[in-house]
């Protein structure tokens, strides 16, 4: 009788998800790196996405490939009837030469993530869940199911509400984290989810952090969202035409690999945001005055 080899497994919540993450190796205290430990769940919950680990590579050529959606390195995107294929290239003209095989159903809540071996998996540390670069390519596809998106943002809990600081790299999204350490907590000072719900949209910490490592699993509801301007002077500047939000959200939303349907869900997510969230330019300096304007938004 063939023995069934014992599958490892751990959960870890984000965005109001549960990722439940299997492996054919024993996943130890060391696997992945500190700050994915903070997310760490003790089992299940409702709403699970399903990703399983395993060290060696099938033939690409077995899996009848389908047709090629995309391809620049490091992918070679493959869509079949009912599932997704990612292959990880390290050349342009060929699958010979692969690192990695990822299988994702139609959905990609579930996916089957094959590796060339398993020197990184065993060397521990790793800095995410599904191994790849970021584990936006995976989250940012599934919450598009979930009326969600990422934005390139920082986000903290003030007094019980949500605020974003909204901006590209140098806009200030880490020294506002700074500014605002021991007066709210930093939920991430660079990449937050943000999901509409029937009660209200609200704000969840992740573990993509920018130059401030302070991360939170928390979430709480959204009360505005800032763009970020470097001023001489602080001001907060209420925005009203919905269009230029538009222009602005678009700016700074996290993308996985593009498809029409998930520009559909994200446009109607996004337009949903502009119109009954409260959305301000905010003109600040360095010198933490900003933190009083806010006290009085």
């Amino acid at each position: 009788m063939a023995i069934k080899q014992e599958i490892s497994c751990r959960y870890f919540g984000i965005g109001g998800l549960t990722i439940r993450v299997e492996a054919d190796l024993p996943i130890t205290d060391i696997t992945f790196n500190e700050k994915l430990k903070a997310f760490e769940e003790g089992g299940p919950g409702d709403d699970m996405i399903v990703i399983r680990h395993h060290f060696s590579l099938p033939d690409p050529e077995s899996l009848g490939l389908g047709q090629l959606m995309y391809r620049q390195r490091p992918w070679a995107i493959y869509r079949q009837a009912d599932s997704w294929i990612y292959l990880g290239i390290l050349d342009e003209t060929g699958n010979k030469d692969l690192f990695q095989i990822a299988i994702f159903n139609n959905e990609h809540s579930q996916a089957d993530i094959y590796h060339r071996n398993s020197d990184v998996f065993s060397k521990g540390g790793c800095a995410s869940l599904t191994l790849f670069p970021t584990d936006q390519i995976l989250l940012a596809r599934v919450l598009a199911d979930r009326a969600g998106f990422y934005l390139h943002s920082c986000g903290v809990d003030f007094n019980g509400q949500g605020l974003l600081f909204a901006g590209h790299s140098e806009a200030g999204k880490s020294t506002m984290a700074r500014m605002l350490a021991g007066q709210a907590k930093i939920l991430c000072d660079d990449r937050i989810i943000i999901r509409n719900h029937p009660e209200g949209a609200r704000i969840y910490g992740t573990w993509h952090h920018g130059d401030v490592p302070d991360i939170l699993p928390a979430s709480v509801p959204l009360q505005a969202i800032l763009f970020l301007e470097k001023a001489p002077e602080n001001r907060l500047i209420l925005m009203e035409d919905r269009a230029e939000i538009m222009r602005r959200l678009l700016a700074c939303i996290i993308r996985p690999f593009v498809t029409a349907d998930w520009w559909a869900k994200s446009l109607d997510i996004l337009e949903r945001t502009a119109g009954t969230i409260p959305c301000y330019v905010l003109k600040c300096d360095k010198s933490g005055a900003v933190v009083d304007l806010l006290k009085k938004l």
